[in-house]
């Protein structure tokens, strides 16, 4: 009978995270601390009911690899090259302070300069799978903490190449030169480049190719190919296979396939990530970590305490908010995934003893953990410690002297839109965002722009609140969103507000808050699927928009009022159905020319009348049955939904295109 070890492994792997994850999800806590604990329990420290270990933590590996695949998928080269100057210039700034404040505190703890760099680099890395997650799970991955956040983590993960050849040059052979480490980065570098170049090049071509062949078994075992197959060619330079897997999402990122292919690889990624966490759950040692509790608790929020007030920094130097700095700061407060292998190496190179190895894993793993407490929290703590130390650039704000004007807060697409239409309409208004890319942006427009967080009271007094007529907010940050309403409605009663909002579940708490309208992008969004799909069945263009202000009438007031009955709507969907209107232009070649009213007989046939004629410009208002029509008319005819379908049947029969 066939033994098959790792597939016993596997069952009972799935066997206690299955149960242990659902648990968590009921209690409302995040299932990587399910992850964890599975690891633990079925570890070698645990029951040691898990053989295979170094089969398990190889298939966790791919599941890294498959996640950075999928972020750059959602990622952009375009949108890569927008944040350089958060990527490069944040990122570089927060490794390298992080990673000389854990210097110089490893140092008075007496350890060696090899032991203290390694440290450093290891609590300078954040979780990319964990923090993004969150993002994408809140949609806010485009705000302007989320686009912060993002490029630091690139910046670290892109950092984790060097941080590996340092690590093999001081531990591997004691040659730490630094001729050698210079050489070793040149050629890493040099063949990184090749890799892109390359990988931008093939890909796309190779996807073109078996998108012809509409065969989606093809198409799956391509998207497996390419994602582990640059991954391991990236290896082969000595560089991290997560990376490869990352510009290899990259490179087809703004293909048509990319939807295509995210919505194929998600099982396989989060099935191999879940091996990943658990996979670091079974390194812990149980008994250490009970009998250093303590130790370790307090490691864990020194670390937090450290990256926390290290990327705090970076914000306020790149002139960020300080309430947005701490946002981020908070979010990356934890240690990453890709620290393991640094810590693996440390230890495997004598770097780092049992007492430290352990004490980095456990913390490790409690700084992960109490990542997603943190992150729901760290909007609501920022806000609290930035509303008492700062006051959100108020104090380089010149005071506006417009008055009845709108003031626009946020300069993204939807800020980007309106302002260009209240230029080209000369209605007053201002812009302020948080993102001093932007603001230069909205001044290069020929807009009134302003730096400033809107949350705070001053910056609304400033952008002169009292005296404006509209507040439009239109940032993807709910937290900071309500704020603005809650304060900007306090200063002044009378000011219309306008929030853009992503879900449908803010829509009641924003209204509460003293917002006169609130348009939720998830709404909208389904209103515009559904008038597509009408348009596309070739619906007259005034029953859809019929269609579309019905359910907005619906949908909103029922927002607005939940408890708004069905037999209302029902009575508010059958007049609206008795005053449909549309138009019908008779073509030069079009048998209907000639004929008159009566002749055509749409009332009979159709129940539909013709109201009206519009000949050369002027309307025949109520139009009698002799009435002859001629080429180019349009006719305006009145019924139903039904009964202009049906009359347009018979009016299109009689003009073949």
């Amino acid at each position: 009978m066939e033994n098959i070890p790792l597939l016993k492994d596997i069952v009972i792997l799935m066997a206690v995270s299955v149960p242990m994850s659902f648990l968590l999800s009921r209690l409302g806590l995040p299932t990587v601390i399910g992850f964890f604990a599975t690891g633990a329990v079925i570890g070698p420290y645990g029951f040691g009911l898990v053989t295979e270990l170094d089969t398990v933590e190889t298939l966790s590996q791919i599941g890294v690899v498959l996640l950075l695949f999928t972020i750059g998928l959602e990622f952009s080269i375009a949108r890569l090259l927008n944040i350089r100057r958060e990527g490069i210039l944040g990122g570089g700034l927060q490794v390298a302070l992080t990673v000389l404040t854990v210097y110089l505190i490893s140092i008075l703890f007496k350890q060696p300069f090899p032991v203290a760099l390694l440290l450093g680099f290891i609590i300078s890395l954040s979780s990319t799978a964990i923090v993004l997650k969150l993002l994408i799970d809140k949609g806010e991955v485009n705000s302007s903490h989320g686009n912060l956040t993002v490029a630091v983590l690139i910046f670290q993960d892109l950092c984790v190449v060097l941080m590996v050849m340092l690590i093999q040059s001081i531990g591997g052979n004691g040659d730490a030169s630094a001729l050698r480490m210079a050489k070793a980065l040149g050629f890493s570098v040099f063949a990184f480049a090749v890799i892109v170049v390359a990988v931008v090049y093939i890909i796309p071509r190779i996807f073109n190719q078996v998108v012809k062949l509409r065969n989606r078994e093809v198409f799956v075992l391509t998207i497996v190919l390419v994602c582990l197959g640059t991954a391991w060619v990236t290896s082969l330079f000595g560089l991290s296979v997560a990376l490869g897997a990352f510009v290899a999402g990259l490179a087809i990122s703004e293909s048509e396939y990319s939807n295509q292919i995210v919505a194929e690889v998600i099982p396989f990624r989060d099935t191999f990530a879940s091996l990943f966490f658990i996979s670091i759950g079974m390194l812990l040692d149980l008994n250490y970590f009970v009998n250093h509790m303590p130790w370790l608790l307090l490691l864990a929020l020194a670390v937090i305490a450290v990256k926390a007030a290290a990327v705090t920094a970076v914000g306020q130097m790149l002139r960020y908010p300080l309430r947005l700095s701490i946002v981020v700061g908070l979010n990356l407060a934890q240690i990453g995934e890709f620290s393991f292998i640094l810590i693996k190496m440390g230890q495997d190179y004598g770097l780092l003893n049992q007492g430290i190895y352990q004490s980095l894993l456990a913390a490790s793993i409690v700084t992960m953990t109490l990542t997603p407490f943190i992150y729901q929290r760290s909007s609501r703590i920022a806000f609290n410690i930035g509303h008492r130390l700062g006051t959100g650039g108020a104090g380089v704000v010149k005071k506006t002297h417009l008055s009845n004007h709108v003031v626009i807060v946020g300069y993204g697409l939807s800020g980007r839109n309106l302002s260009k239409v209240l230029k080209e309409t000369s209605i007053p208004h201002l812009v302020v965002d948080i993102n001093m890319d932007r603001v230069r942006k909205a001044k290069s427009a020929g807009h009134q722009s302003y730096f400033g967080d809107t949350s705070h009271p001053e910056i609304l007094k400033k952008m002169g609140i009292e005296m404006a007529k509209m507040l439009v907010v239109a940032i993807s940050d709910p937290i900071s969103t309500r704020r603005i309403v809650k304060t900007a409605r306090e200063i002044n009663p009378a000011l219309s507000i306008l929030v853009r909002t992503r879900y449908i579940r803010e829509v009641e708490d924003l209204y509460r808050l003293g917002a006169n309208q609130v348009i939720p992008e998830e709404f909208e969004t389904s209103v515009e699927i559904f008038a597509r799909v009408l348009r596309d069945y070739r619906i007259p263009g005034n029953i859809v928009q019929n269609q579309i202000d019905l359910i907005r009438q619906e949908g909103y007031a029922m927002l607005r009022n939940p408890s708004m009955t069905g037999e209302r709507l029902a009575k508010l969907t059958t007049v609206l159905e008795k005053t449909v209107m549309d138009t019908f232009y008779v073509d030069s070649g079009c048998s209907v020319a000639g004929k008159t009213v009566a002749d055509l007989n749409l009332r009979k046939k159709a129940s539909t009348t013709i109201i009206a004629v519009v000949r050369k410009g002027e309307a025949i208002t109520n139009p009698g049955a002799h009435l002859v029509i001629e080429p180019f008319d349009i006719l305006v005819l009145l019924g139903s939904h039904a009964q202009l379908a049906a009359a347009f049947d018979i009016l299109t029969d009689r003009c073949p295109i």
